[in-house]
């Protein structure tokens, strides 16, 4: 039988068993799901964006994509964070990281204030996680002190980032 190749990465000072990670999407927002993808050989999840909101919304929530005369070619996903309580977030964040301390969590957090950013951002360390994705780029939220209206202006990405930097030892990535 053949070696399997060694796909190992380290990625902001993380070691990875791979580079294969499960994105901030509905895939990556439950216990079960992520552990399904870590059984399978998934290297890491960017755990669906959790915040203090809880979006208010149907779901799944898709869109047409059409393309020059056609009617429409695919489907595109326009979920917003969590539609879960923050503390079923964190917990299954817990667990994850307690049931599968080798594979890479990666906590997506959103907040509208430097004081949401911060609190969010202790309390996705305190699960256990890796690293921390700040959000600032979901284009389907629909208060504009959130999502892609903050990534548009860079003073609040500026005073978002150092305010979760402030909050965290992990590193920190903003998206």
């Amino acid at each position: 039988m053949a070696n399997k190749a060694d796909l190992s990465i380290e990625y902001l000072g993380v070691k990875c068993e791979n580079p294969f990670f499960l994105s901030s999407s509905p895939v990556a927002g439950s216990y079960d799901m992520v552990k399904k993808a870590f059984e399978a050989g998934w290297g890491g999840v960017f755990f669906k964006t959790v915040g203090i909101f809880i979006a208010d919304e149907c779901s799944p929530r898709f869109d047409n994509i059409a393309k020059e005369s056609t009617p429409w070619i695919g489907f595109k996903n326009m979920e917003q964070i969590s539609d879960k309580p923050l503390e079923d977030n964190l917990q299954a964040m817990y667990r994850l990281k307690r049931d599968y301390p080798d594979k890479v969590l990666v906590a997506s957090i959103m907040g509208s204030s430097e004081e949401e950013w911060s609190e969010l951002a202790k309390l996705v360390t305190e699960t256990g996680a890796d690293m921390i994705e700040c959000n600032f780029s979901c284009p389907q939220m629909t208060s504009h002190a959130m999502g892609s209206d903050v990534g548009q202006n860079p003073d609040l990405v500026r005073e978002y980032s150092k305010a979760v930097s402030s909050a965290t030892d992990l590193p920190v990535i903003a998206k």
